[in-house]
C-alpha cells in the first residue's frame, strides 16, 4: 500500500540548495503550504554541507548548476555517503550533463519553472523510492547473513569457508581481493588465505610466492610459513589514496598487493573470536572507486556471523584433530600388539603417524645407546611407492672412509639433540647437517629436507627418540611438533611393554638354557617324570622323548592299554619349550560324538539348540601350549577332517563362528589301536594318520620289560602305604615270583590294581597275593587258518583292495568300478554306506 501525500509530508524536513533567491523562495512557499518543514536555504555546496551537518534533512532539493567552484554534481557523492536522498533542480540540461546526473542515481528531476503539483508529486515519489531502497539494502544484508550462517552449518574446511565468505560479501560490497588471517599464538599456528576475483566473477586462491614474486628471499618465505609476516590489520579502517601509500611503506604485504596486483584501496576489519587470536578480514580494490564508510558498515554487519563461522570451524578442527590423534594412538597400540619385532611394528607406526601428519616420508625409533647397526635398521622405514618399507643395510651403511668406532662415536654425539623436542625446517636442516656428518650423510642420501624429533620417556628416563622426516622444505609446523609429542606418550606405553617382553624373552632364554642342562642331567639318570624303570626297552623310550621334546613336531604315542602313554605325553610336554603352560588333555573316547566337536573347537552363543553361552574349545585353550589327544583312534570320521585342517592350517573355527582363529598348539596323540589297520579298514583317514605319525613313540608292554616290575612294585607300595595309612615293607617271595612270571595283559595299570587289592586284604607288613594270578588273561593270538567274516567286512576289504590297485581312482579305465564290474554310482553308494573315503 503506497503512503498518502499527507503521511509523506508529515514532519518531513527539506533542505533547498538553490543560488536563485526567487526560485528558492517559491519552493519554500509551496513546501510549507503542503506541510513540509524547510530547514534552510543554501546557495553553495559548502553552505549545504554545514547545514546538513547541523540538522540532517530527510531530502535535499539540489540545483545542478550552482555558483562557485563546486556544482550540485560535486555534492551528490557526499549525500550518497550520508544516505540522504536528493532531487535535481535544472532549467536546460544538455545530454552530457544529463548522463553525468544519471550516474549519481538521483531520486527525481524538477524542471524550472516549477508547478506546485509537480514539486509535491516528485517529492512523494523520491521519498517512497528512498524508503524502498533502504528496505532492499536491509533485505540484502539479511540474505548475506543467512548465507554466511548456512556456511557455518555446511562448511568445515578453511579454504571452502573462505570462498563462501568472499562470494557472499561480494554481493554486498564488490571487491577484487580478500585476505583472511587467523593467528593462534597458543597453538603456534598461523593461517593466511588470499583470494582473487576472476573474470567470471568467481574467486581463486593466490599462494604467497605468487604474491611476493620470484625474487622473494628464503628468509621471507620461511617467515611466511611459520608466523604472521606483519601486523597489517592491527588498526582497522579504510585506507585509500595517501593513507594507503603510507600503509605500503610500513607493511610488507600491503606493498606486495600494491606492486603485484595494483591495489588502490584497502578495507580492514578485525574479527573477534572466542579464543585468543589475531584475526582480521581485508578487502581490496584495484579500480578507481575507493571503499566508502558505508561499505565498512555494511561488511561490519556480517562480521559477527563470520566470527561465529570461524569459531565453529576451529572447534570442529580441534575435535577432528583430537579424533585423528586418538585414532593414531590406537593404531600405534595395535601395531605393538600385532607385531613381535620392531621390523614388523615400525611400518605400522609410520602408517599411523602419516595419517596424522601427511608430510612424513621417513620414520625412525632410535633406541638410546644403540649404534646404527642391523638391529637399528629394523626401526627405520621410508615411504616408497606409497608404502613404508624398512631401510636396507646398504641405505644406512656408514661411509667406508670412517672407521666403525668413529662412526659409533658420531652417532652417540647426536643423542643429546635427539632427546630434545626439535623442529627442523627451512634453513635449519642445512645448519644441522653442517654440524653433524651423520645428519649430512642421511639427509643427502635419503633426500630429506625437514625433520622433527621428540624423546620417548619411560618412568622419567628417555629411552628412545621418535624421528620423522620429509623431502619437503616446510613439511612441519610447531603444532605438528606438539602433536608428535602427544603421540610419543602413547608410544612410550607401547614401547615399555615391548621392552618388558624383550626382558622376559631374555630371561626365558636363560631358563631354557638351564632347562636344557637339567634335561641332560635327567636323561643321564633315566628319570622322566613318574616313569619308573631302567630296562633297555624303557631306556629307548627315554631317548625318543629327549630327542623330540625340544621340537614342536607332532608325536604319536602307541601301546597297549595301561602302559603309561599319558605319562610319556606329559614328559614330552614338560621337557619342551611350552612347559610354562599347562598341557590340555582330551579323551576322545570319553565324549559323545555330538559334543566332541564343541569340546575341541568351541562354539558361539546360539550356534545350536542349548548353546546358551560362548564356549572356548580345548584347542583355543591350549594356545601356546600342548594338547594331548588320548584315544585318537576313537575320533569320529567327520571330525578327523577338521582335526586334519588344524594340523595343516594351524587354525580352528568355532561352531557358528564367523571366521578362523589362528592357534599355536603342539599336538600329542595316543592310541592303543593299530592305526594302520584302521586306515586299511577305512575307519581312519590316511592323511590324518600321516600327519599324526611324524614322530612315533611305542611304549613297550610290561611283559617286555620284566626287570622293571620290582622297581614299579616298590614305587606303588610306597604310595599305597601312604594312602591307606598301613606300614608296608615289601612282598613275599612267592608273590614276587608270580609277579615276575605273569604276562600282565593290563600292564602297569593292572600291576597297580593287583598291589592295591593285596594291600587292602593284607594283615601284615609283607604283602601276599589273595589269589593266584591267572596266566591265560592275555588275549589269544589270531587263528592262522581262514576266518569267517561278515558280508560287510568282506565287502569292505574287497573295495579297499580295488581302490588300492586303482590308486584310489573310482571311474574310468582301470578304475575300482571297472575292476569290481560295478557302475561307478553303485560303488560310490556302497562306499558311502561302509564309510569308505577315497583319498586321491
Amino acid at each position: 500500500m503506497v503512503p498518502s501525500r499527507s503521511e509523506l509530508a508529515l514532519a518531513a524536513s527539506i533542505l533547498i540548495v538553490e543560488d536563485e533567491f526567487l526560485i528558492a523562495n517559491n519552493l519554500q512557499r509551496i513546501l510549507s503550504k503542503a506541510g513540509y518543514q524547510v530547514i534552510g536555504l543554501a546557495k553553495t555546496v559548502a553552505e549545504a554541507q554545514r547545514a546538513i551537518a547541523q540538522t540532517p534533512p530527510d531530502i535535499v532539493l539540489l540545483d545542478i548548476f550552482l555558483k562557485g567552484e563546486q556544482t550540485g554534481l560535486d555534492l551528490v557523492n557526499w549525500l550518497n555517503e550520508q544516505h540522504i536522498p536528493f532531487v535535481f533542480l535544472s532549467a536546460n540540461l544538455s545530454d552530457s550533463v544529463l548522463e553525468a546526473a544519471k550516474v549519481t542515481q538521483p531520486f527525481g528531476f524538477l524542471n524550472k519553472p516549477f508547478r506546485a503539483k509537480d514539486v509535491l508529486t516528485t517529492l512523494e515519489i523520491a521519498r517512497y523510492r528512498h524508503a524502498h531502497s533502504a528496505e532492499a539494502r536491509l533485505r540484502q544484508q539479511q540474505q548475506i547473513q543467512v548465507a554466511v550462517n548456512n556456511a557455518i552449518i555446511t562448511l568445515h574446511d578453511r579454504d571452502q569457508l573462505s570462498l563462501a565468505i568472499a562470494a557472499q560479501i561480494d554481493k554486498l560490497v564488490p571487491f577484487s581481493f580478500l585476505n583472511l588471517r587467523i593467528a593462534l599464538p597458543e597453538d603456534q599456528s598461523f593461517y593466511w588465505v588470499m583470494l582473487r576475483k576472476t573474470a567470471l566473477g568467481t574467486f581463486e586462491r593466490i599462494h604467497l610466492p605468487t604474491l611476493l614474486g620470484p625474487n622473494a628471499s628464503d628468509e621471507l618465505l620461511e617467515k611466511l610459513h611459520q608466523e604472521t609476516p606483519d601486523r597489517l590489520g592491527a588498526q582497522p579502517g579504510i585506507f585509500t589514496g595517501p593513507d594507503f601509500e603510507a600503509l605500503c611503506k610500513e607493511y610488507l604485504t600491503a606493498r606486495a598487493i600494491h606492486d603485484t596486483f595494483g591495489v588502490r584501496s584497502l578495507l580492514v576489519l578485525p574479527v573477534v573470536l572466542k579464543r585468543r587470536s589475531f584475526t582480521n578480514l581485508q578487502l581490496a580494490r584495484t579500480d578507481t572507486a575507493a571503499f566508502a564508510p558505508a561499505d565498512y558498515e555494511a561488511v561490519n554487519l556480517v562480521i559477527s556471523q563470520i566470527a561465529l563461522a570461524l569459531d565453529n570451524l576451529l572447534a570442529c578442527e580441534e575435535i577432528d584433530a583430537r579424533r585423528r590423534l586418538k585414532t593414531a594412538e590406537l593404531a600405534v597400540a595395535s601395531a605393538f600388539q600385532n607385531g613381535r619385532t620392531m621390523a614388523e611394528i615400525t611400518p605400522q607406526v609410520a602408517a599411523a603417524v602419516s595419517e596424522l601428519l601427511p608430510g612424513v616420508d621417513l620414520l625412525s625409533i632410535y633406541r638410546v645407546g644403540q649404534v646404527v647397526d642391523a638391529g637399528a635398521l629394523n626401526a627405520t622405514v621410508q615411504k616408497k611407492d606409497g608404502r613404508f618399507m624398512t631401510l636396507t643395510a646398504a641405505e644406512l651403511a656408514p661411509p667406508a672412509t670412517i672407521a666403525p668406532l668413529n662412526w659409533a662415536q658420531l652417532v652417540a654425539d647426536m643423542e643429546p639433540w635427539l632427546l630434545q623436542p626439535t623442529l627442523n625446517v627451512g634453513r635449519q636442516p642445512a645448519e644441522l647437517q653442517d654440524q653433524s656428518p651423520v645428519a649430512k650423510l642421511y639427509g643427502e642420501r635419503l633426500e630429506l629436507r625437514s625433520s622433527m624429533y621428540v624423546p620417548i620417556v619411560i618412568k622419567g628416563q628417555p629411552v628412545a627418540s621418535l624421528i620423522v622426516a620429509s623431502k619437503a622444505l616446510y613439511a612441519f609446523t610447531h603444532k605438528d611438533l606438539q602433536t608428535l609429542q602427544s603421540l610419543s606418550n602413547e608410544l612410550a606405553l607401547a614401547l615399555e611393554n615391548l621392552l618388558a617382553f624383550e626382558r622376559i624373552k631374555h630371561l626365558s632364554e636363560q631358563l631354557e638354557q638351564e632347562r636344557t642342562y637339567l634335561s641332560e642331567e635327567i636323561k643321564t639318570s633315566h628319570n622322566f617324570e613318574e616313569i619308573i624303570g631302567t630296562s633297555p626297552a624303557l631306556l629307548a623310550v627315554f631317548d625318543s622323548i629327549a630327542q623330540v621334546a625340544p621340537t614342536d613336531y607332532t608325536v604319536l604315542i602307541t601301546g597297549e592299554t595301561g602302559t603309561g602313554k599319558e605319562l610319556v605325553a606329559r614328559a614330552v610336554h614338560n621337557l619342551s619349550g611350552r612347559t610354562g603352560r599347562t598341557m590340555v588333555k582330551v579323551n576322545c573316547a570319553a565324549l559323545p560324538p555330538q559334543l566332541i566337536e564343541s569340546e575341541l573347537f568351541g562354539h558361539e552363543r546360539g550356534s545350536y539348540t542349548g548353546a546358551t553361552d560362548q564356549r572356548i574349545g580345548k584347542f583355543e585353550l591350549a594356545h601356546g601350549s600342548t594338547i594331548f589327544l588320548d584315544e585318537i583312534g576313537e575320533l569320529p570320521p567327520e571330525l578327523q577332517a577338521k582335526l586334519l585342517r588344524v594340523l595343516q592350517e594351524k587354525e580352528i573355527e568355532r561352531i557358528g563362528g564367523k571366521g578362523p582363529i589362528v592357534v599355536d598348539v603342539r599336538v600329542i596323540a595316543a592310541t592303543n589301536r593299530h592305526l594302520q589297520e584302521e586306515v586299511a579298514a577305512g575307519r581312519f583317514r590316511a592323511d590324518l594318520y600321516y600327519r599324526l605319525n611324524v614322530f612315533p613313540i611305542l611304549v613297550p608292554p610290561l611283559r617286555e620289560r620284566p626287570e622293571d616290575i620290582l622297581p614299579l612294585t616298590a614305587h606303588f607300595l610306597q604310595r599305597i602305604s601312604k594312602k591307606l595309612g598301613k606300614p608296608l615293607t615289601g612282598i613275599s617271595q612267592a608273590m614276587r615270583q608270580q609277579l615276575e612270571h605273569y604276562t600282565w595283559p593290563g600292564n602297569i595299570r593292572e600291576l597297580e590294581h593287583v598291589l592295591e587289592r593285596a594291600a587292602i586284604m593284607s594283615r601284615s607288613t609283607t604283602l601276599e597275593l589273595p589269589e593266584p594270578l591267572v596266566a591265560g588273561a592275555v588275549a589269544p593270538a589270531p587263528v592262522a587258518g581262514g576266518v569267517v567274516k561278515s558280508m560287510q567286512d568282506a565287502m569292505r576289504e574287497t573295495i579297499l583292495a580295488a581302490l588300492a590297485k586303482s590308486n584310489n581312482r573310482i571311474r574310468g579305465q582301470g578304475g575300482a568300478a571297472e575292476l569290481l564290474n560295478l557302475k561307478p554310482t553303485t560303488l560310490e553308494s556302497r562306499m558311502k554306506k561302509l564309510q569308505i573315503t577315497s583319498h586321491r
